[in-house]
């Protein structure tokens, strides 16, 4: 008999679901304290697990996560623990590809401004710019930044890909160590961030990496804000260096009132919501079932994380 502590609620149908994938099985849902006092027991958690709790779950297993990022538990403690961590890698490509189109095309095509121009009944042409033709470059191309490169090369794009290890790829026309980095800002016009936040890439956009972006460039985030200097990037955008930003993810959540970024008008701020789905728990289900019934049958589980590479 194994324990399985799920953070929160659980449905009779999830029940039924997680018995099945891992027979004689003891399923428990907890919150707060209560969920504490059952964490020495768990063999695996459903859900995250703070710092200073990992050491809690001594029989620790596995501990799967909801999220694909992990930022939020990478630590000493994580790295000492024998559980395996992993995320629901995979049940974002589409969601949050469509949310940085949905960026890039409100931009490029002025929505912003026809939209405080409809409030004011003000009829204001402007001229717009076309994404056909123009470079993107996709600073973490996993699966979440192919497929961003997936749609964007079928809107006439050409996609630069830029990860640590490269290979090629159907959905770029290029892709490049990220220690040619520097030689390919210059290149784009488009620059997609879709990095895991690590120690190796947190603040790794500064302002002089920013300033290599051509004038006229569009910028747009929907990794982690601490990857990029967001002070220098409110700078560039308030100087013309840069065309625009569409922006997920800031350096504090829920982002600042004070923060400038909220009035910019060649600014598009969305909270954190790239990665929402309205089937999200289902599919995130689906993902810790798969892993339920390869730990039961021994087999390699999907999505672990590197704790050491931190994704």
């Amino acid at each position: 008999m194994i324990t399985i502590l799920v953070r929160g609620a659980v449905s009779a149908d999830e029940h039924l679901q997680i018995s099945a994938a891992y027979p004689e099985t003891q399923v428990i849902a907890a919150e707060g304290e209560d969920f504490l006092r059952h964490l020495p027991a768990a063999d695996i958690v459903w859900g995250a697990l703070r710092p200073a709790q990992i050491p809690l779950g001594k029989k620790l297993r596995l501990i799967q996560v909801l999220s694909a990022g992990v930022d939020h538990m990478l630590s000493p403690e994580l790295t000492a623990s024998e559980a395996l961590l992993c995320t629901t890698s995979g049940i974002h490509q589409e969601t949050i590809s469509e949310h940085v189109l949905g960026l890039m095309l409100c931009l490029v095509r002025k929505f912003p401004a026809h939209i405080l121009n409809q409030r004011e009944r003000a009829w204001n042409p402007s001229e717009p710019e076309l994404l056909y033709g123009q470079t993107a470059g996709i600073l973490g191309f996993g699966a979440i930044g192919q497929a961003i490169g997936q749609r964007l090369k079928v809107l006439g794009m050409k996609v630069l890909g830029v990860r640590k290890h490269p290979s090629p790829s159907p959905y770029a026309d290029e892709v490049l160590p990220d220690s040619e980095l520097e030689q390919v800002l210059p290149r784009v016009k488009h620059l997609i961030v879709a990095l895991p936040l690590t120690s190796g890439t947190e603040l790794a956009l500064q302002r002089d990496r920013l300033m290599l972006l051509p004038t006229g460039a569009y910028f747009y985030n929907i990794a982690r804000g601490k990857i990029v200097d967001e002070v220098a990037l409110i700078e560039l955008l308030r100087t013309g260096h840069l065309a625009g930003a569409g922006l997920d993810v800031f350096a504090e959540e829920p982002l600042p009132t004070a923060s400038p970024l909220w009035s910019m008008p060649n600014v598009l701020v969305t909270p954190h919501c790239a990665g929402a789905l309205p089937n999200y728990r289902e599919r995130a289900l689906e993902v810790f079932l798969d892993n339920l019934r390869r730990l039961r049958l021994g087999q390699p589980l999907i999505n672990t994380v590197d704790k050491l590479a931190g994704y």
